[in-house]
């Protein structure tokens, strides 16, 4: 598997270094979970008690709107099992899985793409990759140990 991917970059001459996806994980995990602490604080609940988790994310709960905004920077959008965060002054984009909370680090390479072209200290780095040419670094840093998984 491991050759396979090298090979697949090596053809198509993609360069990215593996350091940098996994920095961007790390930065991506720790983005995403202290937009979901705050929206959850704006509501006055703590994402740690299930029972309050599961009262901000329930769709039937009308005193929590689906969409708005979190705070002058940050608006937010909860959208089938996930919840999206867009930075109106930078674009950034942050897509929190909703299932594995209170970690809210599954990483989805759809969802990592988006975030780092979104991130100005990524941009350069993730120029002409797109989300199936970034899945098996992802996986590269699943199998040796660098990124522990968040369950789905």
């Amino acid at each position: 598997m491991i050759k396979k991917w090298l090979e697949f970059f090596k053809r198509n001459k993609i360069k990215i270094e593996l350091d940098v996806v996994k920095e961007a994980i790390i930065d991506y995990r720790i983005e995403g979970k202290e937009l979901m602490r705050k929206l959850a604080e704006k509501y006055g609940l703590d994402i740690q008690n299930e029972k309050d988790y599961k009262k901000l994310i329930a769709k039937n709960n009308e005193e929590i709107p689906r969409n708005g905004e979190l705070s002058k920077r940050w608006n937010y959008a909860f959208h089938g099992c996930e919840c999206g965060f867009y930075n109106k002054k930078y674009k950034q984009k942050v897509e929190v899985v909703l299932c594995n909370h209170p970690e809210f680090g599954h990483i989805d390479s759809w969802f990592l793409l988006s975030y780092m072209e979104s991130t100005e200290k990524y941009k350069k780095a993730i120029e002409g990759i797109n989300w199936q040419q970034l899945k098996p670094l992802i996986e590269k840093l699943y199998e040796t140990g660098e990124i522990k998984p968040v369950n789905k």
